[in-house]
């Protein structure tokens, strides 16, 4: 063999293993490792990078069966339902008295049914898996809501949660990372290293040649479909340990990035081929995605759409990919087809960029864009629970107390939304001049008086508090998300808080006054909260401003931001109510997403959904910087992974939100530079 024959041999050895899937899955993962850490001095924390894991190992777990499911030619869309009927059949026999082990292998079997019934019908009716699985995708979780209802069932044991929770003694692993490990070197072994793994992909290979071969295609499938419904119960039961809770609606949307893992690992969609390694980099691939979107505070809705075309573009390359392997053979029949394949997936390659620079444009600014629930590290320096970063003094003038009472009878809403009016900076008055005698030389005698204006002081917005008695309230809840637990009487001092959020009028104010440019100004961000204000929006709350800027304007008003335990006390008032007006919701007390007003409103335009102190827009509108770090509750076990004394907790929920976000326990964080269009704040000051 001469020198270039082996160079050209060796060439050829290279372009095959660069061209493999799963290698090119190597070098985005790394790219998307660079940019997340770009984006984010806070992404490449060890504990930050073991954490993220938490956020989607339940998917992976339901993954691995998944990619036996569609490399044998099937699909399986029920997954997420049978995570929530199989988590909850668990949490019901637990609540029933049974012990917490019986329960879990109880939940394994309901999910266990689940997929042998699935497997029942696509290979003994001969159903198509997608009619199947899409009908039972509404039953199993129809089945959870029948079990359930709206109830929320928690307080399991402490080593149940572990497995949801916990981590490797001495490490910073969390053990259900580990748990997914074991599996996939499991789940890898019987796809490539046994007879099952080579008739599944036989099978979608050509199921009829299978059959015509003595392979048992039939009993295949139902193993399949079975295995499947088996992990998918175990990923719900790890899901309920994480979250130390169960309700019916676990795992909604779940399916949509298990088959996106699955397809984007190099798993052909129309069965045949596929390798489980690729699955578990796609599964990486999508939390380093994720996390670097959430750590620049991407909403959830835009982490969506990034998946959703990420499942496009996956099948596109594929289908690339399949007719450019097939074209030696049949290279005239062909070109055509190939041609327009590959027009089609250029063009959804430049879709994809066009959707992203869209949501870069609109979205995606330098501060990053909140996700109302989701949570972000910053650069800020950590602060105690529940105390003020800035200067704190007393208002200049005391407010009038008032102090309103729920009644049996709510005043109902006005048709259409009432603004109160703008608040209107006193005029300014004439400078006054103050005779000053100055010295001569050539005389003893003073000289004549010369007139210099006084300074005169600068006029602040008339903004109406409300005062909030001292004395005990009920902090937080069991019966919600896990970070707002334990419930617990707090006693605060007397104080008071704006009975409104700070409006762009008033905010406007302060930066003519002292020349203030916000921070996503000094960024050059298109959007900002002076391109709210020159629309005529002056009484709206201001957004587009980050901590700092807050912080900034509540300083100059002689006031600070409120820490989240008084938020939750002038939202809740003393009793702990779950909204401001009460414990049911009423989507025409609040600026929330069934209101579909779709953006910021007039502060004060929803008055009967003030707290039973009269404090306003505390639901909805826009969400509320509060001056705490994002830390747990007194008493709590739970430990969420974004918990970081740099982050500051947020409150209130947004225009865009859903009733869960609206609730006065409610809580999320966001990095001090974050600055959103459903992101204000209003301040607070001590009693004197």
């Amino acid at each position: 063999m001469t020198l270039e024959s082996r160079r050209t041999q060796q060439g050829s050895r290279l372009t095959s293993i660069l061209g493999r899937w799963e290698v090119q899955l190597v070098f985005l993962l790394i790219l998307a490792v660079l940019i997340s850490s770009a984006l984010s001095p806070h992404f490449l924390k060890t504990k930050n990078l073991f954490d993220m894991t938490f956020n989607f190992v339940e998917q992976g777990i339901v993954a691995l069966p998944m990619a036996f499911i569609i490399i044998s030619g099937n699909i399986d869309l029920s997954v997420a339902s049978n995570m929530a009927m199989s988590a909850v059949v668990m949490a019901a026999s637990y609540e029933a008295g049974l012990p917490i082990g019986l329960a879990v292998l109880l939940g394994l079997a309901a999910g266990a049914l689940g997929g042998l019934l699935n497997g029942l019908l696509v290979a003994k009716v001969r159903l198509p898996a997608l009619v199947v699985t899409l009908g039972t995708y509404a039953l199993y979780r129809g089945l959870a809501f029948s079990i359930l209802g709206d109830l929320t069932v928690k307080g399991f044991p402490s080593g149940f949660n572990y497995l949801g929770q916990g981590y490797i003694p001495g490490t910073p692993v969390p053990f259900s990372l580990v748990l997914f490990a074991v599996l996939a070197v499991i789940f890898g072994l019987l796809l490539h290293r046994t007879s099952l793994g080579r008739y599944v992909y036989a099978i979608g290979q050509n199921e009829e040649a299978c059959r015509y071969s003595g392979v048992r295609v039939d009993s295949i499938k139902i193993f399949l479909f079975t295995l499947t419904g088996l992990m998918a119960a175990l990923g719900g039961i790890v899901l309920t340990a994480r979250f130390g809770s169960v309700r019916a609606d676990l795992a909604l949307g779940f399916e949509l990035v298990i088959i996106t893992a699955v397809v984007l690992g190099g798993v052909d969609i129309f069965g045949g081929s596929g390798s489980i390694i690729g699955v578990v980099e796609a599964l990486f691939l999508l939390g380093i995605v994720r996390f670097g979107m959430s750590l620049i505070n991407i909403r959830g809705q835009i982490q969506a759409i990034a998946v959703g075309c990420l499942l496009i573009l996956s099948t596109l390359i594929q289908q690339t990919s399949r007719q450019l392997r097939a074209r030696p053979a049949t290279a005239r029949r062909e070109r055509p087809v190939i041609s327009r394949t590959l027009v089609y997936g250029l063009g959804g390659i430049i879709a994809v960029v066009i959707v992203l620079a869209l949501v870069n444009f609109l979205w995606l600014q330098p501060q990053g864009l909140g996700i109302g629930g989701a949570t972000q590290a910053s650069q800020g320096t950590p602060g105690a629970a529940g105390t003020g970063p800035g200067a704190v003094t007393t208002p200049e003038a005391t407010p009038t107390v008032l102090v309103l009472k729920p009644t049996d009878t709510p005043k109902p809403p006005p048709l259409t939304p009432t603004p109160r009016p703008t608040s209107t900076p006193q005029p300014t008055p004439e400078p006054t001049a103050t005779p000053v005698m100055q010295e001569t030389p050539e005389t003893d005698q003073p000289a004549e008086p010369t007139d210099i204006p006084t300074p005169t002081p600068v006029p602040r917005p008339d903004v109406p508090t409300i005062e909030i008695p001292g004395g005990p309230f009920i902090l937080g809840s069991d019966k919600f998300e896990p970070n707002e637990a334990p419930p617990q009487e707090v006693d605060l001092p007397t104080f008071f808080i704006d009975q409104f959020e700070t409006t762009n009028a008033e905010f406007a104010q302060f930066a003519e006054a002292t020349g203030y440019v916000t921070e996503a100004e000094n960024a050059g961000t298109k959007r900002n909260w002076r391109t709210y204000y020159e629309e005529g929006k002056d009484n709206h709350p201001v957004v587009k401003v980050a901590y700092a800027d807050a912080e900034a304007y509540c300083e100059w008003m002689g006031k600070r931001l409120p820490t989240e335990f008084e938020w939750e006390k002038a939202a809740g008032g003393p009793d702990g109510l779950v909204y401001p007006w009460g414990d049911s919701m009423d989507s025409t007390r609040v600026n929330g997403k069934a209101s579909g007003l779709r953006g910021t409103t007039s502060a004060g335009s929803f008055s009967s959904g003030a707290s039973p102190y009269g404090v306003e827009d505390m639901s909805g509108n826009v969400w509320e910087w509060t001056s705490s770090p994002f830390l747990a509750y007194p008493g709590s076990s739970y430990q969420d992974p974004f918990y970081s004394p740099d982050l500051r907790v947020t409150r209130g929920g947004g225009w865009f939100d859903e009733p869960r976000q609206l609730r006065a326990s409610n809580r999320s964080a966001a990095a001090v530079e974050t600055a959103n269009d459903d992101l204000g704040f209003r301040c607070a000051a001590d009693s004197e």
